[in-house]
């Protein structure tokens, strides 16, 4: 598989089209969760067949598969090394665990969410790590501590995610239709901007842009929310999209390009939608700048953080390349 490093223009980014399809897990699982480490190397799966897969990015191939049956597997992400990950439980208890992917062996365990973990970030910066789960709580951890380093307690379910510096972090409430930002210096404080997002159904993203100018808000009826990263003011509503069919809902079903300037979402159709942020004029809402066909629906999405590599996931992983 070539490793592509190209300037990221709308003629790249509309030639997107899928390279390679890997299907490691089980025929009857869907992936539920994907990740890319830092490096770009690397890509991280985990599914309902309670089981993690590793991938190499640059040679476009599966690696490896950790089987998790005891605990089952959900929200896989990389810390910053590549050799470990942390994921959720999704049985026998409500652990987060610390696993090193070259020996496999638990390195920590994160114990204290009374029901199901739904959201797991890992600060960009930092070894900080949030998690919210439907006990009602956001938690705050130091991945080289077990002990749990600060609590929110906020209405479920809700999202998470840090900007751009690893210094401020979202929750953003289905049930309140409101995203707060907090200071991870002062999470105990007040929120320092919360406002109202008026995105309809059930959310199931809320991310940063690279570069935190945008923060969108993912629904499930039609339209996704964007917002200023930092004052969250509205700027627009990304439609022309089919929602997602699937069993277990998305938690990534939309996710900028690495320069904050295009947002990439999946279509049930199947066809990977492209939409260019770059010069909005106080549009109330826009449609793709270009729809692309998929193999299946890309109801998931990750960017890779150094190469112009995609990756999207329903009941395989795609890896996308540009064409141009």
């Amino acid at each position: 598989m070539v490793r592509r490093e190209l300037p990221l223009t709308s003629d790249v980014v509309y030639s997107f089209q899928p390279a390679k399809d890997l299907r490691n897990h089980e025929d009857t699982a869907v992936v539920t969760s994907v990740d890319i480490d830092d490096s770009g190397h690397w890509c991280i799966t985990a599914g309902t067949d309670e089981a993690i897969q590793l991938y190499d990015c640059n040679a476009g191939k599966h690696t490896k598969t950790v089987a998790s049956k005891k605990y089952g597997a959900h929200l896989a992400k990389f810390t910053h090394s590549p050799t470990n990950c942390v994921y959720a439980s999704t049985k026998e208890d409500d652990t987060i665990r610390y696993l090193s992917l070259h020996d496999n062996q638990y390195v920590r365990y994160f114990r204290g969410h009374k029901n199901k973990v739904t959201g797991l970030e890992i600060s960009p910066t930092s070894d900080v790590m949030l998690s919210t789960a439907l006990d009602r709580s956001v938690r705050i951890w130091d991945l080289r501590s077990q002990h749990c380093q600060g609590l929110l307690t906020v209405p479920t379910p809700c999202q998470v995610a840090f900007d751009a510096t690893g210094l401020v972090f979202a929750v953003a409430s289905q049930e309140l239709r409101t995203v707060a930002f907090y200071d991870v210096r002062s999470f105990d404080k007040e929120p320092f901007v919360s406002f109202r997002a008026e995105v309809d159904g059930n959310w199931h993203k809320v991310e940063f842009s690279n570069n935190s100018k945008h923060l969108v808000v993912a629904g499930d009826t039609g339209f996704h929310g964007v917002f200023d990263g930092f004052n969250g003011n509205h700027v627009t509503n990304v439609t022309g999209f089919r929602s997602l069919q699937r069993p277990i809902p998305s938690v990534s079903p939309v996710c900028f390009s690495m320069d904050g300037r295009f947002l990439f979402g999946g279509s049930n159709d199947p066809a990977l939608c492209v939409w260019d942020l770059g010069d909005l004029k106080d549009e109330k809402s826009i449609t793709p700048s270009k729809i692309i066909e998929a193999p299946q629906q890309p109801a998931i999405l990750a960017v890779n953080p150094r190469t112009m590599l995609l990756a999207t996931a329903d009941s395989s992983l795609t890896f996308w390349l540009p064409s141009a």
